[in-house]
């Protein structure tokens, strides 16, 4: 079994300084994960109250969403949006309907910063 020392020590070896996990000289070194728990690799169980950072809101490991994304895999792991599919055209009419007003159109992003970049290009 590797331990949490074990893996940090490699960790240090090969992640460039400034990318710093949470808790630097203690981190959590994650093995699984399910709906709100997360466990070592030492096999303690912890409650994750992180809501962030590419976080699902869901949960971990949500039958439902791993499920569908398994399914969504098999047909084409990434077309960005240089293609279309009808997922991506389902899912902006779903967000049309449930937007007020004019927001009636989607632009998906792989990141915050393409989502901000593009929200102040629209402002302007």
């Amino acid at each position: 079994m590797t331990t949490s020392a074990e893996v940090l020590e490699r960790y240090k070896k090969v992640m460039f300084p400034a990318v710093a996990p949470y808790h630097a000289d203690n981190p959590l070194v994650v093995d699984h994960a399910k709906d709100q728990y997360i466990w070592d690799v030492e096999g303690k169980r912890y409650l994750d109250f992180c809501g962030g950072i590419l976080t699902v809101s869901v949960g971990h490991c949500n039958d439902e969403v791993t499920e569908r994304t398994i399914e969504q895999l098999r047909t084409a792991q990434h077309t960005s949006t240089i293609y279309i599919n009808e997922l991506m055209v389902r899912l902006a009419e779903k967000v049309a309907e449930l937007t007020p007003g004019r927001l009636q159109k989607c632009f998906f992003t792989s990141s915050g910063t393409e989502a901000n970049e593009t929200a102040v290009l629209a402002a302007r």
